[in-house]
């Protein structure tokens, strides 16, 4: 078994420390600053624009399970929609995929209207729905209830595969206002076709944390963010080593790698 050299531990060790400031700060009140993303701008406007108009906000919630990742940011984003849904009255229908994940998602939308102080406009059955479990079904369940409903707008976060566009085509021919977040890379040209604002990749992350009440959320993307630009600082750092000193690079290589 191959352990890690010296210097490899006093990296980790401080990045270990760079992320548990960040924490420490947030929990003192000193919430670090994310930069806006346009389609989190966006997202104000749009559920504005179904208020005025009297219909109804759709949200669907992409295919993955309670335990992913993708999961939690997009009902991070969810509960921040619920509660604006909630403040304006607006209308308000949430779409779940995944059998473990409905029950969750009715929670997170009847705290929202309770932290508003409406809890009796909450309406389970109505504005929680579980389509189906299988892609296609579910993509086309959505695409008629936003054709159907006349939706205001319409949200599609979560990891979602290529019955994205199935989902999507109708808000697009009708001119209904439509927003989307999803981390694969792979199908963000479906959202990008069919959407007026597109989060894109690890941006998905940064708006889940950006919404979430929990500053902890935003320090441990900081955090994140500190540790990959010190290992973008090293790496450009072997590189201008390499190109301006071979014997200083092939030390440096050495040293990185533990080589006798």
């Amino acid at each position: 078994m191959q352990h890690a050299d010296p210097l490899a531990a006093i990296l980790i060790l401080a990045f270990f420390a760079a992320l548990l400031a960040c924490l420490w700060r947030a929990r003192r009140g000193r919430v670090p600053y994310i930069r806006r993303i346009p389609g989190i701008v966006a997202l104000e406007e749009a559920m504005g624009r179904a208020t005025e108009l009297g219909q109804p906000v759709i949200f669907a919630v992409g295919g993955t399970n309670i335990q992913a990742i993708e999961t939690h940011a997009a009902l991070a984003i969810l509960g921040h929609v619920a509660r604006l849904a909630a403040r304006l009255r607006t209308p308000f229908i949430t779409l779940v995929r995944v059998a473990d994940v409905y029950p969750v998602t009715e929670e997170i939308v009847r705290q929202a209207y309770t932290a508003e102080g409406v809890p009796d406009l909450f309406n389970p059955s109505e504005q929680v729905r579980f389509l189906s479990s299988d892609s296609v079904v579910y993509a086309m369940g959505t695409a008629r209830l936003i054709e159907e409903s006349k939706a205001g707008c319409a949200l599609f976060f979560g990891a979602f595969d290529f019955s994205s566009l199935l989902m999507a085509e109708p808000g697009t021919r009708m001119g209904v206002m439509q927003l989307a977040g999803d981390p694969s890379l792979f199908q963000i040209p479906f959202f990008v076709c069919a959407c007026d604002y597109t989060i894109l990749g690890e941006e998905y992350y940064a708006a889940g944390a950006y919404l979430s009440a929990d500053p902890t959320a935003r320090a441990t993307l900081v955090g994140q963010d500190l540790i990959k630009a010190a290992i973008a600082g090293l790496i450009l750092l072997g590189t201008l080593l390499a190109h301006f000193h071979f014997g200083a690079a092939r030390w440096l290589v050495n040293l990185l790698t533990g080589y006798r």
